[in-house]
């Protein structure tokens, strides 16, 4: 069977979306719809590609650690949801003090 393609939000192009039955996939869809709620999670299966959310694990660790987040606590799907959002659909938020790192 043919993957589902969606334009992508993120990337601008139209990819393969997320395939529910891929466990990684799968897993990470879990894990949005976790942190960003249900409706968050549904936006972005219908019209983010698996590529452009297999990014956000890295995105999303550095905004836990730039806000020094627990991430096992529910107050820190108030900080990420809406990294998530922007990270996905618009302008990614600013983190507040972060520094990139020199050299590269």
């Amino acid at each position: 069977m043919a993957a589902k393609m969606v334009m992508c939000a993120k990337l601008g192009q139209e990819l393969p979306a997320l395939d529910m039955d891929n466990p990684d996939q799968s897993r990470q869809y879990r894990m949005i719809k976790l942190i960003g709620g249900a409706e968050l999670a549904d936006r972005i299966k219908d019209g983010v590609s698996a590529q452009a959310v297999a990014s956000w694990p890295d995105h999303m660790l550095m905004v836990l650690n730039e806000y020094r987040i627990d991430p096992t606590s529910d107050e820190s799907n108030k900080v990420i949801a809406p990294h998530m959002e922007s990270f996905f659909f618009g302008e990614q938020k600013e983190i507040a003090n972060y520094v990139p790192p020199e050299g590269g």
